[in-house]
This record gives structure tokens, C-alpha cells and sequence, in this order.
């Protein structure tokens, strides 16, 4: 049994394993959002730029729509030999792809293999997205210590923010040294390169870290599916995986539309500079960064039902005010619009990974909670920026996709007033120990 100290030392690594894997995989993921005006002029030409820029959305989702795939491989092998190798696998799959995207050449140097290598690529991101988030989630929050969960769950978000950042960070830098027309020609190509060297310490940092007390608990007492992790976690868990997709809807809805959207709106249909708008988009993430730990301490203190239904309500509320300041058409109202939206999200994301592991049996999680999530975000996360750009072509109106966001908010409101009774309690003790892992068997979990 380890010591005290040796539990504490395995906890750093367990977040600092999680979150630079999550940091490197949207790092990787994002970028194809953060040059989607790019990448619609040299993929998809068109006399159309609203026609090209909804074919680069297109592309987009279809990545999306390859993560509930991802999920129940990834997690199959994660449910069956351990987290570890799965979310090395992730990353590595995540980081090829990536490059891949950097290096194919555009539609005016080989046709119309361009935008069909740039599927493939997108088709091979979203397989490494659907096993990432929910292994990494159940990676760290089954460290947790006794009323700190959801504080561990925010690591996940916290992650994903800064990963964006970090790749918007290196957008405005390009942008910032080189001219727009280089920029244009091959410029937005340096970022996806970035993504090798990433991969590569990412993978280094989940090959020191041990599995989970609680998931070697279970191995070590010989728990195990009576059938395939996929099988087994629809036989078992068919009700809290319909809850937690519903709150990823609001998840994902409220994500991307933030980090796979609003840099397409605020240049297209507001007039920012592309500098102006990943200024306003970075200062939000960051913003949303230090929302997601604030909410995962309220969440420990207060419980997750009334920290859910608050930022459920809250979105409704902020989405169009949010809307409203951004299409004021100046830097300093794009950051507060964007900035209020992003506080509410934050609390959004930070409850979404503690919900993908209190759901569901250790023997299962992976399995259920990544596929649950990864449906979620691809019917309805991959197509937001797709459904935003339509929804302001159609209504020539600039907040209409914050009508979209409003309807989605009351999905949350819902699901946190008669889906989460019994979800997470305060100080409810983290299950990374033999004899709760060893009452695994479904009927014991708190939903």
C-alpha cells in the first residue's frame, strides 16, 4: 500500500499526466477551428465564402462524428488493460493527424484530394478526441483525495482551455510575424507542425505515471465485465448514460460554439482583425480557466445538482447580452462578451468529466462514459459552428445562434432538476481505494 506521501507524489503526476495530455490534444484539435476561414480558401474555393466556410465546418464535424467510435475502442482497451497505454495511444494518433493536416497540399496543387485527405486526417483526430477525455477524466478524478473530486474533475477543462490557447497563441503569433498573404499561402501550416514535438512530451509524461489506485483495486480483486465493456455498460448503466449525454449537449454546445466558432463570427460578420479576434478569443479561454477550478471547489462545498442547475440557468441568461456585446464591433466588448459567456461554461465543464466518472462502475467507466460524452459532442458539438454559420446565413442576424445556445440551456436546466438527485454529494470521498473499488458492481453507484 503506498504511503501518504507516495499517494500525494502519484497525484501530481496524475494531473500533470492528464492535463498535458489534454493540453496537447486540443492544442491539436482547435487548430483547425482557429483557421477555418484559412483552410476554407485553400480547401474548399469558392465565388462563396459563406458556401466555403460552412464546407470547412462540414469537415469539422466530421471528426465529431468519428469520436463515439474512438470512445468505444479506445475505451475498450482502457477498461480492459488500463488507462495508461489507452490515453498514450491517444495522443500519439492525435499528434500524426495533426501534422498530417499541416502537410497536405491544397485543393489548387492537387484537386479534390485535398479536402478528402483533409477528412481523412479529421476522421483520425476525432477516433484520438473520443478516447481521450473520458480516460483522462477517469485518470485523474480516480486519484482524488476525499472532497476534492470535482476540484480534479476542472483539471480536464482547465486543460482544454489552455490547450487552445496555447494553439491560439501560436495563431496570433504567425500572424503577428508574418504578412497576411503569408499567412494566407503557407503561414497557418506552422502551427499544425507544432503538434509532433507536443505529442512526443505528452507521451513521455503518461509513460511515468502508474494506473490508478482504484483501478488496479479492481483488477487486483479480480472484478470483471461478464461481457464486453460496450455490452456490459448498456446492459447496466442505459439510464445514467442518457443523463450524462444530456448534459454534454449543453457541454458541447456551449464549447465549441465558443472555441470552434466565434473566431469565424468575429472577423466575418463583425469586422474584427484576425489578431483582434484571438486576442478576445485567448482572454476569454483564460477567463474560462479560471472559472472551471472556481466552480470544482463550489461543486465540493455545495454539491453538483445546484452547482449545475446555477450555470444551466446562467447560460440561458448571459448567451444573448454575451451575443450583443461582441457584435458592438470593438476589441474591448468582444472580450467582455466573450468573457461572461466563458465564466458560465466553464462551471459547465467543470461538472461534465465529474459526471463521466460518478455515473458509472470503474469496470465500465472508460467504455460508458466515452461513448455517453462522444455522442453527445457529435450530434450536437461538431455541428455548432456548422448550425451557428447557417443560422446567421439564413436569418442575416448575428446573435442567432445565441437563440440556439438558449434552447440548449434548458436542456440543462432540466437535466439538473430531475436527473441529478443523487449525483455527487459533498465530501463524498474519492473511490480510489480497494474497498470501494472492490463493490463495483453497478448496483452501488450513486445513480
Amino acid at each position: 500500500m503506498q504511503s501518504t506521501t507516495e499517494l500525494n507524489a502519484a497525484r501530481r503526476k496524475a494531473v500533470a499526466a492528464a492535463g498535458i495530455g489534454n493540453f496537447v490534444e486540443w492544442f491539436d484539435f482547435a487548430l483547425y477551428a482557429q483557421f477555418a476561414v484559412i483552410i476554407a480558401a485553400q480547401f474548399f474555393p469558392s465565388s462563396n465564402p459563406s458556401a466555403a466556410l460552412l464546407s470547412t465546418f462540414a469537415v469539422f464535424a466530421v471528426g465529431f462524428f468519428a469520436r463515439p467510435i474512438g470512445g468505444i475502442i479506445f475505451g475498450h482497451f482502457g477498461d480492459k488493460l488500463g488507462r495508461k497505454a489507452s490515453l498514450s495511444a491517444a495522443v500519439l494518433l492525435m499528434s500524426a493527424a495533426t501534422i498530417a493536416i499541416g502537410l497536405t497540399p491544397n485543393y489548387a496543387t492537387v484537386g479534390v484530394a485535398a479536402p478528402i485527405l483533409l477528412v481523412v486526417w479529421r476522421v483520425l483526430q476525432g477516433l484520438s478526441a473520443g478516447g481521450e477525455y473520458a480516460g483522462s477524466s477517469s485518470f485523474v478524478i480516480e486519484y482524488a483525495p476525499k472532497g476534492r473530486r470535482a476540484l480534479f474533475a476542472s483539471v480536464n477543462p482547465v486543460a482544454t482551455a489552455l490547450g487552445t490557447v496555447g494553439g491560439a497563441g501560436v495563431g496570433l503569433l504567425v500572424t503577428g510575424i508574418l504578412g497576411s498573404a503569408q499567412v494566407q499561402d503557407w503561414g497557418w501550416r506552422i502551427p499544425f507542425l507544432i503538434a509532433g514535438p507536443l505529442g512526443l512530451v505528452g507521451l513521455y509524461l503518461r509513460s511515468r505515471v502508474e494506473e490508478t489506485p482504484e483501478f488496479e483495486a479492481v483488477r487486483r480483486a479480480g472484478i470483471k465485465s461478464e461481457h464486453a465493456p460496450l455490452v456490459e455498460a448498456f446492459k447496466v448503466a442505459k439510464g445514467r448514460m442518457l443523463l450524462l449525454v444530456g448534459w454534454a449537449i449543453v457541454n458541447a454546445v456551449g464549447f465549441y460554439l465558443l472555441s470552434g466558432y466565434m473566431i469565424a463570427y468575429m472577423t466575418q460578420h463583425v469586422g474584427l482583425s484576425q489578431s483582434e479576434a484571438l486576442t478576445a478569443y485567448i482572454v476569454a479561454l483564460l477567463v474560462f480557466s479560471v472559472a472551471s477550478p472556481l466552480a470544482g471547489l463550489a461543486t465540493d462545498k455545495y454539491g453538483a445538482r445546484p452547482v449545475a442547475l446555477l450555470t444551466a440557468a446562467a447560460l440561458a441568461v448571459v448567451v444573448l447580452p454575451a451575443f450583443a456585446l461582441v457584435g458592438v464591433g470593438t476589441l474591448l466588448f468582444a472580450i467582455l462578451g466573450l468573457s461572461l459567456y466563458a465564466v458560465v461554461v466553464g462551471g459547465i465543464s467543470t461538472l461534465t468529466p465529474l459526471f463521466m466518472v460518478d455515473l458509472f462502475p470503474t469496470r465500465i467507466r472508460y467504455t460508458a462514459s466515452a461513448v455517453a460524452y462522444n455522442v453527445a459532442y457529435a450530434a450536437l458539438g461538431g455541428t455548432a459552428p456548422y448550425v451557428a454559420t447557417y443560422l446567421v446565413d439564413r436569418a442575416g442576424n448575428g446573435a442567432a445562434p445565441g437563440y440556439y445556445v438558449l434552447v440548449i440551456a434548458v436542456i440543462g436546466v432540466l437535466v439538473a432538476l430531475f436527473g441529478l438527485r443523487t449525483v455527487y454529494r459533498p465530501g463524498r470521498r474519492g473511490v480510489a481505494s480497494p474497498a470501494v473499488a472492490a463493490a463495483d458492481d453497478g448496483s452501488k453507484v450513486s445513480i
